[in-house]
């Protein structure tokens, strides 16, 4: 159980459900539909989604390695390595699960026809293995790292699909839906780790980090939290309006219940958070808010219909 709490699971089954839903949701309906058929196969949507499961969960492993003496003073009940789990066996845990990744990503590429392409995954686990030890201490850097590589997530099925057909993909119809619900990912993941840096500011001060709470306060950094949430709802309202003109109630009506209505309660969580475990509470609605983008995948289904 340790080991599962260590790769941070809920996490994990958010990026597979990504996958499988933006596969059987998205791809398959609108191929049936349109006549376009993607290129990748079902064992390249299943390469793709468990090397980037693995290297997400080595990131998540090496994260926690290297925040022991903050986690100790942030969340001392709830510290993993060191405790349930010992350095060494979380160092094997780690390289065990970012070499099978790398491996999987690397087997990916060379079955489509390009082993050059496998960088993407390496630049992955680096990234994550840089994020834990250097970025994440620093001012906005690392918080846009991750944000950029959980955008990156939907992209890796278009990104495959260049290897196909490299001056066709973005004319794909499944294209725009993929590349919105990357900038869907962005926007969330880039006001959660603002929201966690605010929860984690006592042990980031003891640890001399300079993230943006520290650097700039927690009252500017609320307002900037609650301007990026406000960003991603007025883009969802943008889509709303033309769900209203096409009378497409089930959209409209799942994305103001399952969308909006958790972002708003971000922004109130946020304003009037003053504690740890307020901020704490942000930070598990914005997984909600996660959960319900991703989720409006199956209900894209059904408006096909």
């Amino acid at each position: 159980m340790a080991y599962l709490r260590l790769v941070r699971w809920p996490n994990l089954l958010i990026i597979g459900l990504i996958f499988l839903l933006g596969k059987t949701q998205v791809v398959d309906s609108i191929s049936e539909l349109s006549g376009v058929v993607s290129c990748i196969s079902n064992l390249h949507w299943l390469l793709v989604a468990l090397a980037t499961m693995l290297i997400a969960a080595s990131g998540n492993v090496v994260n926690d390695i290297s925040d022991q003496n903050i986690d100790f003073h942030n969340k001392p009940n709830r510290v993993i390595v060191g405790n349930s789990i010992t350095e060494a066996n979380a160092w094997n845990f780690y390289y065990g699960l970012g070499s099978l990744g790398l491996g999987l990503g690397m087997f990916l590429c060379w079955d489509l026809g390009n082993v050059s392409n496998s960088l993407i995954f390496m630049l992955s686990a680096g990234g994550l293995y840089f994020y834990s030890y250097s970025y994440k201490r620093q001012f906005l850097i690392g918080n846009l790292v991750v944000a950029f590589l959980a955008a990156l997530v939907p992209f890796l099925p278009l990104y495959l699909q260049m290897m196909c057909t490299p001056n066709l993909w973005m004319e794909l119809p499944w294209a725009p839906i993929l590349v919105a619900l990357g900038f869907f990912s962005f926007l969330t993941t880039l006001a959660r780790e603002m929201i966690k840096d605010m929860e984690d500011m006592k042990g980031d001060q003891f640890a001399q980090c300079t993230t943006i709470p520290i650097v700039l306060g927690l009252k500017t950094t609320k307002g900037i939290v609650i301007v990026l949430i406000m960003v991603l709802m007025s883009s969802i309202v943008s889509l709303q309006t033309a769900w209203i003109q096409d009378k497409d109630w089930l959209m409209f009506g799942y994305f103001l219940i399952a969308v909006q209505l958790p972002a708003a309660s971000i922004i109130l969580q946020v304003m009037r958070a003053k504690a740890p475990k307020d901020f704490h509470l942000a930070s598990t609605l914005t997984k909600v808010l996660m959960l319900g983008g991703v989720l409006s995948l199956i209900v894209f289904r059904f408006t096909l219909q």
